[in-house]
């Protein structure tokens, strides 16, 4: 396992979380699409560009969603990536089983996340999604399904919140961390931002959490995954 690493210079203060033009500007940049319901941004590059957003709870063409943070730098999105192909949500998976208070923390980063949910809702003006009332995201609060959502929870909350989400940003230092900018060349910055989906998930892929709405067809559970 990593050593701790102290990201809690990366989470934004209360003041600085409301998306400005360009934040918006910036994030269809990192992203590969032009970006839409982004109500927050809770974490922020030393240098000021989003690292993770914020989505309201229901989208505004009406669907409800439970996937709150997204985590949408390019640099931190790549390395996470990279501890997904080797394999680290499975170990963490047998840990979750065998080790109790593992489980119990990981089960409170659930509710925690369900809570920041409920205070951005609150705060946005679009209050309660009852369809969505308990379901949190990647995987929480019984397995790891996408460390790139634990990775977006553990920098807009903070250290110490998601235990998982915190070993994963220990285990990318080597590529990236929360005291230095990692900015430069990590999006395209010339012409104007994009005006389609330029993403290679295509709008059936979960950026589409901080872009383009999932179809309706989509079920809330699948969304949350």
């Amino acid at each position: 396992m990593a050593a701790p690493v102290d990201h809690n210079t990366a989470t934004a203060p209360e003041e600085s979380r409301q998306p400005s033009a360009h934040d918006l500007d910036v994030l269809s940049r990192q992203l590969g699409r032009p970006v839409r319901d982004v109500v927050e941004i809770p974490a922020r590059c030393v240098c000021g560009n989003p690292l993770v957003a914020a989505t309201a709870p229901r989208l505004s063409n009406g669907t409800p969603f439970p996937t709150t943070f997204y985590l949408t730098h390019p640099v931190i999105t790549s390395a996470v990536s990279r501890l997904e192909a080797a394999g680290l949500m499975n170990e963490m998976n047998d840990r979750l089983t065998a080790d109790e208070s593992l489980a119990a923390a990981y089960r409170a980063a659930h509710e925690a996340y369900l809570a920041a949910r409920a205070e951005i809702g609150a705060r946005t003006g679009i209050g309660g999604v009852p369809e969505i009332d308990g379901v949190s995201a990647g995987g929480m609060p019984t397995r790891v399904k996408c460390l790139h959502v634990l990775v977006g929870h553990s920098l807009a909350a903070g250290q110490g919140v998601n235990p998982l989400g915190d070993e994963a940003i220990a285990a990318i230092a080597e590529w990236w961390t929360a005291d230095r900018c990692y900015c430069d060349g990590a999006w395209d910055t010339g012409g104007e931002a994009p005006s389609r989906d330029l993403s290679r998930h295509g709008p059936q892929g979960l950026p589409a959490i901080v872009g383009r709405p999932a179809p309706v067809r989509k079920t809330t559970t699948e969304a949350g995954e």
